[in-house]
This record gives C-alpha cells, structure tokens and sequence, in this order.
C-alpha cells in the first residue's frame, strides 16, 4: 500500500498546477453530484391526494394535514394536494370519512337525521336541502365541472300572496375548468333536471350560472332548438354513410388512397293520410209503429115501426149501429255506415336529397412518349393517369350501392316527390394526386405525450442541472487526466533515455572482459563455493560425511 502510495505521489508531483485544479474540482463535482443524488433519494414520493378542490377545501386539508405533521404540497394554482406514497391510502380513508375530499354537502342521508317533533315546515326544508345536494352530486359528474351549489327557495305556502310569488325558484353555481364551457344541451339537461326533481318548479324559474356569468337563455328559442337538432342529425346521418362508403373504396382502392364525402337533406315534416270505407253497414236502430181505426156499419133489418104498418110481419126489426176496425203498422230502421279510417304517418327524418363526392387518386401506368412534336417515339415511360372512365362507373356503382343511394332515390320518387330529384340527388367521381402525409410525420403524430410529468417540476429542472454540470466536470477531467498520463509516458521515457545513456558511459568506461575467461571465473567460483559447502557439512555431520565417501568409493570401486 505504501508503495501506492510512493507511486501515487510521483504522478501528483509530476502534474502543473492547471492539472492539479481540474482533478480537484472533478472530484469535488462527483462528490456534489453523489450527495445530491443521495439527498433526492432520501427525500419522500409525492403523489397526488386530492385534486379539483376549491381553496377553501385545499387549506382545510392543509390544516388538517399540518395536525397529522405529514408533509404536503399544494401545486395546480392551490387546486391539488401531494403527500408522501407511504401515507397516500390512510390519508383518503381519513379524509373520505370526515367528507373532506368532496363537497361538504349531503343528500338524502340528511332525512335520516330529523327529529321527532321537528315542524311540517322544517321537514319541507330538510327535504329541500336533501334534494340540492343530490342534485350538486349530479352536476358534479358533468365533464369540466368541478364543484355545484344549488339553492332552492320555496316559500312559505299563505293566502295572502299570488300563485306566482308563491311558486318555488331554484338558482344553481356551477364552478368549472379553465378552459371549459358548457353547451348549451348541457345547460338545457341541468335545468330540465333540476325542474323535474323539485316539485312545482318550472323551467323559467331556474337560473344557472358559472364562472363566466348566467347561462339561463332569457327565451326558450323553439325554432333554434330544432333547427340545431335537425344540424346535428343531419351531420350524423352524413357520418355514418361517410364512413360506409370510405370502408368500400378502401377495400377496392387500399387504405387512405381514395376520399368520399356524403352529404344529406333529411325531411323532418310531419305527414299523415286517413282513409274511409262506406261500403258497410248494420242497423243500429229499428222503430214500429201500430195504428187502429174503427168505422161504423148499418145493419140489414128496416125502420123502427115499419112492419106493423105495411103488413109484413117476417121482416126483422133494425138493430144497433156496428164498428168496423182496421190496423196499420209502420216500421222505421235506422241504419249505421261503417267508417273504417286509416291513418299513415310518413317517416320522420327520411332522407330528401343526397350528395356523394368520389375522388380517385391517379395510377402508376405505361404511355408512349412522345417527342417534341408530339408525336409517339415507339418507347414506353411510367406516367400517373387517371382511371378509365368505365372503371370510375363501376367504382360509383360499388360505392353508391354500399350506402342505399339508388333505394333513397326511388322511396322518394315513389311518395310523389320528384320536383327536382336529379339535381338533389346526384354523385360526382373526380381523378386527382392526393397529397399524402410524409412517414416520420406520420409516425411523430402517432405518439401521444405525457399529460403530466411526475414529481415536482422544479426539483426535475434542478436534478437535470447538477447532472449536467457533473458531466461537463467529468468530460473536463477525463481530457486533463489524459493529458497528464501522457506527460507521465513522456517524462518516463526521458527518464529511461537518461538511464541507457548513464548505463553506456559507464560500460564504455570498464574493461573488456573475454567471455571464455568470464566463464571461467565463474565456474571456478562454483567450485569454490562448493567445497566451503562440503566443508561445513563434514565440521557439523562428519558422520554423515564419512557415510558419503564410502559410497563413493565402492560406486567407483
């Protein structure tokens, strides 16, 4: 180690002074670097607790936090709170438990609470106040809203107010997003819900308001609303057959080579028929009348006191005066005409016109060329050309067929509406080099971004610095500590040069020695050393000795 150290110590020495300092400061970086590193692994894991929250919410979860001495962070324009990792899950238990994370208000768990003897009035309160906090729960699952209040003021049912003043009203706060707005369906949703949930409010007594001002439309516009109705159903119905006929033209052409557009008028007006057959009928009254007249009849005998008179006895005396009777009956039938009526509706939303807009790209083909009369040279050249025009029909056909274009057609001629049928229904196919969009271009636009970078922005930025700076202070070292391996190399063969040239002056200086008489020397200085050997072992062992002679001898003998 001390030899290292000898070692280590030389190559110090050696090094100029501008050398020694970028060491220095090279290693002063790496330690830097190593503490910083350290100190952000040592430092806890944020994660998100709670986002969304008003500042109210985010300073009483502060409080709340500072109680626990858990640390926090407030980030998002005091929107969100971050805790560490390891205490992220008993956090939101704790908080969920006490509504902290949410609003504060409550629902229909409020009806649960009331007492025995609470008045008529305070229960109609109470169950107001259930119904606003169901109803800011609903609005809070609205995208873009973060919070709701709803306030509903019923009053106090009296004889002495009008029924105007004295139906409900209900005006609503909705807090959203930056960067959101409600549609106007959407306002319209919330205040058909929030009339339907509270009894006897009417529409135009809702007022919504957010961030921006009132949303409540001071009109209800009914021929807006269904001309928007009948835009979006339009632009829905042209989506559709868009796509269906985009799906045909790629399975003939590829993918992405060809375009078509749909457009279509829908017909929204309602229309409906009713027929009546009089063929039939049946009695549905029948009615007789009975009449009786008597008449008088004289009898056949003479007058009273004639027989005596005329002598003729056998003649009968006259009797009493007869009546004649006769009967009439006369029936009346009161007949009903069968009425079987009939009503057809025509559908609603049927297709009135439709336009279809083919574009083909142009294909790779062999043409003549020509020379520059015009005239053709006998050699082929590659050209883009457009489709053949009997290929253009057939693609068409295919296409139009795909989305029910002739069918529409002939439904409409078939109810009678054929003003103008040729001109609202038509289909056009044009030949052209579509642009297409570059690959890389392509393939950057198929990569989807991080919506947000983990931990603190600012703790990142200064990681990324100190990393950077230990980098520039290593590259530095590196080229300093290269340069001054190569003075050592350098003063290492110097030294070595010095060493030959001292070592050479020195053997010029000695005698010439022959190297049979060196050899000599040599062996006759081993036998020296031999025999001061055998010498000693014969003074220290002489048994030993003695034991070594006589095998000699009888090896020799």
């Amino acid at each position: 180690m001390s030899k290292f150290w000898q070692q280590l110590m030389q190559i110090w020495s050696r090094l100029e002074v501008a050398q020694k300092a970028t060491i220095v400061l090279a290693a002063l970086g790496g330690i830097a670097l190593v503490g910083v590193l350290g100190w952000g692994a040592s430092q806890p894991s944020y994660q998100l607790l709670a986002r969304d929250l008003t500042r109210a919410k985010s300073a009483e979860i502060a409080s709340f936090l500072e109680q626990q001495s858990i640390p926090y962070k407030v980030v998002d324009r005091d929107t969100a709170v971050l805790v560490p990792s390891q205490h992220i899950y008993r956090l939101r238990n704790e908080l969920a438990q006490q509504d902290m994370l949410g609003e504060a208000g409550k629902g229909f768990e409020l009806l649960d609470t009331g007492g025995f003897m609470e008045s008529t009035f305070r229960e109609h309160r109470t169950y107001d106040r259930a119904v606003a906090g169901e109803l800011e729960r609903s609005f809070r699952e609205i995208p873009g809203v973060r919070s709701a209040r709803v306030i509903i003021d019923r009053p106090q049912p009296s004889p002495f107010i009008a029924d105007d003043e004295g139906k409900p009203r209900a005006s609503i706060k909705l807090d959203v997003g930056k960067g959101t707005k409600l549609s106007e369906r959407q306002v319209a949703g919330i205040i058909a819900l929030t009339a339907g949930a509270v009894a006897g409010l009417d529409h135009d007594r809702v007022e919504v308001m957010d961030n921006g001002g009132l949303l409540t439309p001071k009109q209800a516009d009914t021929g807006a609303a269904l001309a928007q109705n009948t835009l979006e159903a339009e632009m829905a119905r042209e989506s559709y057959l868009t796509r269906r006929a985009q799906e045909q033209l790629d399975v003939i052409l590829g993918p992405g080579r060809g375009q078509v557009r749909v457009s279509v008028k829908l017909d929204f007006a309602k229309r409906s028929t009713s027929s009546v057959d009089p063929t039939k009928s049946a009695a549905m009254t029948e009615k007789t009348t009975t009449t009786d007249k008597k008449t008088p009849v004289a009898s056949a005998g003479g007058l009273a006191g004639a027989s005596p008179n005329t002598g003729d006895e056998n003649r009968p005396a006259a009797s009493t005066t007869q009546l004649a009777s006769e009967t009439q009956e006369e029936a009346q039938t009161a007949y009903f005409v069968g009425q079987k009526k009939e009503t057809i509706e025509d559908e609603v939303g049927r297709i009135r016109g439709m336009t279809v807009s083919i574009l083909l790209p142009f294909k790779d083909a062999e043409v003549d060329e020509l020379d520059a009369k015009g005239k053709p040279t006998g050699k082929k050249v590659k050209s883009r050309v457009a489709y053949p025009p009997e290929e253009q029909k057939r693609f068409e056909s295919l296409v139009l067929s795909a989305i029910g274009f002739e069918s529409a057609k002939d439904i409409v001629a078939k109810l009678g509406d054929s003003t103008n049928i040729g001109s609202r229904f038509s289909s056009t196919v044009q030949s052209m080099d579509l642009y297409q969009a570059p690959v890389e271009a392509v393939a950057q636009a198929g990569v989807a971004l991080p919506i947000a970078l983990p931990g603190n922005i600012s703790d990142l930025v200064g990681y990324g610095l100190v990393g950077l700076v230990a980098i520039v202070l290593l590259v530095v070292a590196r080229g300093q500590l290269k340069r001054s391996h190569q003075a050592w190399l350098a003063a290492e063969a110097k030294s070595r040069e010095v060493d030959d040239a001292h070592k050479a002056k020195h053997k010029i200086d000695e005698p010439e020695v022959d190297p049979e008489e060196e050899i000599k020397q040599a062996v006759k200085g081993r036998r020296n050393e031999l025999k001061e050997n055998i010498k000693k072992a014969v003074v220290e062992d002489p048994n030993a000795a003695a034991q070594i002679v006589k095998r000699w001898l009888y090896e020799q003998g």
